[in-house]
């Protein structure tokens, strides 16, 4: 548990300053990220400005690389500057071949795998095949970079 006077020290921090919520953590040496940015999501002064960034496919395909090449999520994760859990997830979607989950965009469709609702039979095959070509091209992307970068 970390006082009032804590939590007050580390949210002035951060508002009073251009530094990262990671930047905070490391100076102060408490807390985790994820608890100042609940700690910063409860205060007035910032209450619902923060948004999660969209991480570059560039970043994922490297995250990626890097654990295949037997490197630790958790080292990878910190060399990236990205939560071990990110990188856990785009290792486990590459491994299920999951390439749409990769690209940055609209992440609930893609973990609830919702469909777009059918106007018809037709328009809902096209849709289905028009989805089907652009993960599989997202796919293909990936892999041109992960072997780019391979050779390297």
């Amino acid at each position: 548990m970390f006082s009032p006077e804590e939590r007050r020290r580390a949210v002035e921090l951060y508002l009073t300053t251009s530094m990262t919520t990671a930047q905070v953590v490391e100076r102060l040496g408490y807390p985790i990220r994820q608890c100042l940015e609940r700690w910063l999501a409860a205060d007035p002064r910032y209450a619902g400005r923060m948004a999660k960034p969209i991480i570059p496919l560039e970043t994922r395909t490297k995250a990626i690389e890097l654990v295949l090449g037997g490197m630790q999520q958790k080292q990878a994760a910190e060399r990236l500057g990205v939560s071990a859990g990110a990188v856990h997830n785009w290792v486990r979607a590459y491994r299920e071949g999951d390439m749409a989950a990769l690209r940055p965009g609209n992440r609930n469709a893609i973990q609830t795998n919702k469909s777009v609702p059918r106007r018809d039979r037709d328009a809902g095959d096209a849709e289905a095949l028009r989805r089907r070509i652009e993960e599989l091209e997202s796919g293909n992307a990936l892999m041109r970079e992960v072997v780019e970068v391979a050779r390297w």
